[in-house]
């Protein structure tokens, strides 16, 4: 009766003895298989490249995770389209036309005209806020979305970029159903329209990487309150949307110009009153890089909650 731990010498195995996984040398691969390993990616100078990150790390791919995102909104539009636009519209009729009755004129024109870009602008960077801290936290902790979308190729800065655009996609959204209303009133010329939109896409993504950002440090849906009680909604009243910041202190003025929300709200009322100029240039430059720089650091910090 022959040995189980000896094998013939005609047998494939030799005399290497049983067969344990892991214990194959590199020697032992076959040829076929040794040669078809693609070698790590090399710089110039021979050492390896590092991986890319950030914003670099993001390909075509982060779209289908929009397009994931937006069939989930058409297939339940009636309750993602409506409710969220109770509030703006709220926002329009009770500053608009109820508090604008007690109010003549601010900066040379009616209250409702002053404060149509303030509505705009909160509604947008609301829109994108949301969507991209309870939104995109369910998708990643309670229906692990996430997990099942980065186990295929699409990898986690492109899920991140996907859901940031998605959060932009919000706000335009939001700011376009507004826009609509203050036409029919004639406080928005159509032309700027177009503009204006592309200005509030912008700030989406802005906002919406900031709550990204908070999303990957969060660990339980509590602590949104903090950003939103102790940021979001402060901001809106401190920078020039309801009422013009030469009204508060002096020394809270730098603080309020600090804020990018406020270069968007003074931005978007330079477009609709024509009070555009050098100024407006910086503003927008501004808003580019704060976007740029909260994509970079939402990104990078979702990779290392998906995956670190």
């Amino acid at each position: 009766m022959t040995d189980p731990g000896t094998q013939h010498p005609d047998s494939p195995r030799g005399l290497a003895g049983p067969h344990v996984a892991g214990t194959e040398t590199a020697s032992a691969a076959p040829p076929s298989l040794a040669e078809g390993c693609p070698s790590p990616a090399r710089g110039p100078d021979g050492t390896r490249a590092r991986p890319r990150r950030g914003i670099a790390a993001v390909g075509p791919r982060f779209l289908q995770v929009w397009y994931r995102n937006a069939f989930v909104f058409v297939k339940l539009w009636k309750t993602n389209l409506f409710p969220p636009l109770i509030e703006p519209y709220l926002y329009l009729l009770a500053l608009g036309l109820g508090v604008g009755f007690y109010v003549s004129e601010i900066d040379g024109v009616d209250y409702l005209t002053f404060v149509a870009p303030g509505i705009i602008v909160t509604s947008a960077i609301l829109q994108a806020t949301f969507e991209c801290t309870y939104g995109s936290y369910f998708r990643m902790s309670f229906q692990s979305t996430f997990d099942a979308i980065i186990s295929t190729p699409v990898n986690p800065e492109e899920v991140s970029m996907g859901e940031i655009c998605w959060g932009a996609s919000r706000a335009a959204l939001a700011s376009g159903a507004i826009m609509v209303s203050l036409a029919a009133f004639g406080r928005l010329e159509l032309i700027w329209a177009p503009v204006i939109l592309a200005l509030q896409f912008l700030v989406g993504m802005q906002f919406g990487a900031l709550s990204l950002l908070i999303t990957s440090k969060v660990r339980q849906t509590e602590y949104f309150n903090f950003f939103l009680s102790g940021i979001i909604f402060p901001a809106q009243m401190l920078t020039g949307a309801f009422f013009p910041l030469s009204r508060i202190p002096e020394v809270l003025q730098p603080i309020a110009w600090a804020v990018p929300l406020t270069s968007a709200i003074d931005l978007t009322r330079g477009i609709m009153l024509d009070r555009l100029g050098l100024h407006s240039l910086l503003e927008l430059a501004y808003l580019i890089v704060a976007t740029v720089v909260f994509m970079e650091l939402a990104l990078r910090n979702m990779r290392r909650r998906l995956i670190g």
